[in-house]
Order: structure tokens, then sequence, then C-alpha cells
């Protein structure tokens, strides 16, 4: 066929049907007694067109959206997954671990069905270290087939890692008694390179754990605002404190492993200096990262923490 719209290459044989192309606007100024159908199908597949390209580009820039808000770096170490090297896999597995993406978890449960025993211990370890609730699910599914010991001893400590951190962070703290003296919030940074959630769970459970086994002692919930624990101070007539406790990264050395905390204690809620204490634990015959021992003595850490708070309080 010729080209359309080029009068006398088209229907050379009937000349009187051929049509110059008439553009919408011609269609629109056009003012003629009979419709102009030519003019009405070209106008209509304008708008079509219109209408397909914003559709595009919108659809476009959604899925450019979406793909912006996904860590580049989580894809690279899930692509790594499928390494045909099994140090490869194993390095990314715990690199997944270390990550704190949300992204990380469907990868490492995918892991803990891998052909190399590495690379499933590493899977498993990383889902621990996440503290990801979503991770639970599939290690359980994992443990109930797996048959290598070494394995499921890593299985089983992530998952019950995964209950204790979840059963602490459902636990709130009960409001006020009428026999509450003290209102302690407790603020807690962590220095160490493990998930801050997975760090303030155990530092935050051993605090408020040991302060409400006092007489007369009462805890803020976590997230609770300046302006909502000043109202509970200012209306109960309670002495306000915070403890802003500071996790400081335990150190492998000579053999041994020390963990300390930073404490500043401060009144609530305006926050004014009044003591700090630095509780500091040691675990001898420790050569090389030890998880469970670290997390035992943050804990020991943390209720020597609370043991000289309320000392310092029962001298005010």
């Amino acid at each position: 066929m010729g080209e359309f719209g080029r009068a006398g290459e088209v229907g050379a044989g009937s000349p009187s049907r051929v049509r110059r192309r008439t553009s919408p606007r011609e269609c629109s100024l056009a003012r003629v007694a009979s419709t102009d159908r030519s003019c009405i199908v070209e106008a209509l597949m304008g708008r079509s067109l219109r209408a397909l390209t914003s559709f595009l580009l919108a659809l476009g820039f959604l899925l450019f959206a979406h793909a912006s808000v996904a860590d580049p770096r989580t894809t690279v170490l899930a692509e790594q997954l499928k390494s045909d090297d099994y140090r490869v896999r194993t390095q990314a597995a715990l690199a997944l671990g270390a990550s704190g993406d949300d992204a990380a978890v469907k990868p490492l449960c995918d892991a803990l069905a891998d052909s190399n025993v590495s690379v499933k211990t590493a899977a498993a370890a990383g889902l621990g270290k996440l503290v990801k609730p979503a991770g639970l699910k599939c290690l359980e599914a994992a443990i109930a087939k797996e048959t290598v010991p070494a394995v499921k001893t890593t299985m089983q400590k992530s998952i019950d890692g995964l209950k204790t951190t979840a059963t602490t962070a459902a636990a709130a703290p009960p409001p006020p008694g009428k026999d509450a003296k003290f209102y302690i919030a407790i603020d807690i940074t962590n220095k160490t390179s493990r998930p801050a959630a997975e760090v303030e769970a155990i530092v935050r459970a051993a605090m408020q754990a040991k302060l409400l086994g006092k007489a007369g002692y009462s805890v803020a919930p976590k997230g609770e605002t300046v302006a909502q624990g000043g109202t509970i101070v200012k209306g109960k007539k309670l002495k306000g404190f915070i403890l802003m406790a500071t996790v400081e990264a335990p150190v492998y050395a000579g053999g041994s492993l020390a963990v300390k905390l930073s404490i500043a204690m401060a009144t609530y809620p305006d926050k004014s200096i009044q003591a700090s204490f630095s509780p500091k634990l040691t675990q001898s015959n420790t050569p090389s990262t030890d998880i469970k021992s670290e997390d035992a003595l943050f804990k020991l850490c943390a209720e020597s923490a609370i043991e000289s708070f309320v000392k310092v309080t029962a001298s005010m």
C-alpha cells in the first residue's frame, strides 16, 4: 500500500475517495453541515494516544519510585546467594543478617535450604541477628526438616532469640500504682555493630524488670513522649528520672570479652543530669565473638546499673 494522506498514490482508480489528512484543530474549526468522519476518527485517535502516553509515563514513575525504595546493597547480596562458590554465599548470608533490612528476610529464608552446611548455618544466624519477626516462621519450618546437628543448634538459637525479643517488645510496664514514688524513663543508645532493636530489647528488659522488682518504682513505656511523661509525673506527684544508657561495643582482647554500659541519670521530664555510672564486666576464655555471652553480660550490666541508680535515689 502507499502512504496514507498523499493524494494520487492511494486509490488511483477512484481519486474522488482520496482525502487530504486533516488535523484535529482543523476538525474543530471546520464548519460543515455534514460530519467529517475522518476528522472524528483522527481526533479520537489523538486523544487516545495522549491518554496512553500519560498512563505509561505515570506507570513508569511509579515503578521507578518503588524500585528506589529498595536497598541496592540488599539486592546485590541476595544475588550473591546464587553464586556457585559456597564461600561467597556464606559471606552474603552473614552480611544480609547485619543489614537490618526487611527485604533481607526472604533471601535468608530461601538460603536455609542451601545444599551447603556453612551457608545454611550462616543464613540461620543471619535471621537471628536481623531480628525481624517474619524470619521466625521459616526458621521453625526449616528446623523441622534439618538433620545436621550444628545447623539445628544455630536455628534453635535464632528461634529462641526472636521469641524472646517478641515477648519483651509486647511486655509494656504497668501504670504507676498507688504506692509508686518514682517514675523512670529509659533511653538506650546502641554503639555495638549488632542491630539496635536486638540490643535494646535485652538491656531494656533487664532494667525494667529490675526496677519493677523494687518497691515504689514504676517505669515509663517505650515511645512515651516527654510531654506525656511530664503529665504523669505532675499528676501523680512522682519523682521522675530518666536513665540514658549507652551500650558500648564489646571488646575481645587477650582471650576475654569485656562489656560496658555508660549510664547518665537525669531528672524527668526536664533532663537535668544528676549522676553517672558505668558498670563493666569481663568474661575470660572468650577469644572470639560469642553473642550469647554478650547478651548475658549486657543483662548483668543493666541490672548492676539499676542497683547503683537505686542507691543514688535513696540518698536524695
